[in-house]
């Protein structure tokens, strides 16, 4: 009987860290893959400020802090075309996420750097640069 019940308050326990643990930041929407460039969303449902550490393809990406109940996106450079396998860790918890990358354009890279130039980044033709 003792046993059982230290289970079950074991069994509370963890339900009630986990999920707040599990829902410190969310990795949304999902990368985004571009021509050799990946960009990574993180929301964080916390209230205190984190820190994001990102890998892509198992290389170091970058790190950036999310403000409490804010949002927060890094763009990662130089990636290898293909299905990209992104990390985040962000206050302990990792997040997965995939994202197809494309191959370099420098000339559209060009239209687009005029594009976000001129303040018309939503036309851009590489979504990670919206």
């Amino acid at each position: 009987m003792i046993r059982a019940a230290a289970l079950c308050l074991a069994g509370v326990a963890a339900v009630a860290v986990w999920p707040g643990s599990a829902s410190a930041a969310t990795l949304a929407p999902d990368p985004i893959g571009g021509r050799e460039r990946v960009k990574v969303t993180v929301t964080s449902t916390e209230v205190a400020t984190q820190t994001c550490l990102v890998w892509v393809n198992k290389k170091w990406g970058g790190q950036f802090d999310v403000l409490p109940g804010g949002k927060q996106s890094l763009v990662v450079g130089q990636v290898v075309p293909g299905t990209a396998a992104i990390e985040v860790i962000c206050a302990g918890v990792p997040l997965h996420g995939q994202a197809e990358v494309g191959l370099a354009n420098p000339a559209l890279d060009a239209l687009d750097a005029v594009l976000i130039g001129s303040g018309s980044s939503t036309l851009a033709s590489d979504p990670t640069l919206r």
